[in-house]
């Protein structure tokens, strides 16, 4: 199975746009970006600027002030966090949906991906962590941490029904199903192949490996188990959307290590299912999954 999956892929994955390429590789080192370059680029690269624009101004950023150009967005927000959101509006465009079949619900699968990066937010602010973690990085984390699934949804689609046909006909975990379908070539390879293909920066395809399993991660681990504990929560969210009763539990010592106790996990559980559907609206993520940059 995995030589098939590989082929596949290697077949039917989107090529990175030749912008799109110039683009990840001037925003590869965020200490290095040359401002008038990157503003250029983005320009000549169809729709993103107004794509990044539309989720700035959206309200679910928070920002007091509208930003009416990338220039302006950069000096609302800074830099770095503008090319996280560039990065995470960018890599998603790439896997516009497909009306091959219907292999799994993407709107509840959404609300999964959104749920990830609004509760990374919410454990974010509670943690001990200290302000050099960039709340706009783990919003691009979260929406782009499964991109594993993505590409499963747009070369391997029939696959990708079988997965979620077996969870619901066996009752078992998602993830559970995943393993016995495509067995070790699970979403966080196949993610982490898309990212070695794109040549994606480092920070991404670490959380896409190492997502389901932070201590593995060599490099920014207090980040990596925050969006694994996100994950973890967003998922379960995600099994009820499903009309699972499955709850993937998490480590009390990895949820410790960011200064955070259970009963703030409780919290923030409880909480998420309403934030989610309000970023859904503000966010407008199904205009985001329509969005075709190319």
């Amino acid at each position: 199975m995995s030589t098939v999956i590989l082929q596949v892929l290697e077949r039917d994955l989107p090529e990175l746009p030749p912008r799109a390429v110039d683009i990840i590789e001037e925003l590869r080192d965020p200490n290095h970006i040359d401002r008038d370059v990157l503003v250029k680029l983005i320009n000549e690269c169809g729709s993103l600027g107004d794509v990044v624009l539309r989720v700035m101004n959206s309200g679910y950023l928070s920002q007091v002030r509208r930003a009416r150009s990338i220039e302006d967005a950069i000096l609302l927000v800074g830099l770095e966090s503008t090319r996280n959101i560039i990065l995470g509006v960018l890599l998603k465009s790439l896997f516009p949906k497909r009306h091959i079949l219907e292999s799994f619900n993407r709107n509840d699968f959404l609300r999964h991906c959104l749920g990830t990066a609004v509760a990374a937010q919410m454990l974010y602010a509670a943690s001990g962590l200290n302000a050099e973690h960039d709340p706009y990085k783990l919003v691009t984390y979260g929406f782009i941490h499964d991109i594993g699934v993505l590409a499963l949804d747009y070369c391997m689609p029939v696959t990708l029904n079988r997965i979620f046909k077996i969870a619901t006909e066996e009752n078992m975990p998602i993830l559970e199903a995943e393993v016995k379908v495509l067995g070790r070539y699970t979403h966080s390879v196949i993610g982490e192949w898309v990212c070695n293909k794109w040549q994606l920066p480092e920070d991404i395809c670490n959380v896409v490996k190492h997502h389901h399993a932070p201590r593995r991660a060599v490099v920014n681990k207090q980040e990596l188990v925050l969006i694994h504990i996100a994950d973890t929560i967003s998922f379960n969210y995600y099994e009820t959307l499903m009309e699972s009763t499955h709850i993937y539990g998490m480590d009390p010592s990895l949820v410790r290590s960011l200064g955070l106790s259970m009963k703030e996990i409780r919290e923030v559980e409880a909480a998420l299912p309403a934030r989610v559907e309000r970023a859904m609206e503000v966010l407008d993520v199904e205009y985001l999954d329509g969005v075709r940059l190319f």
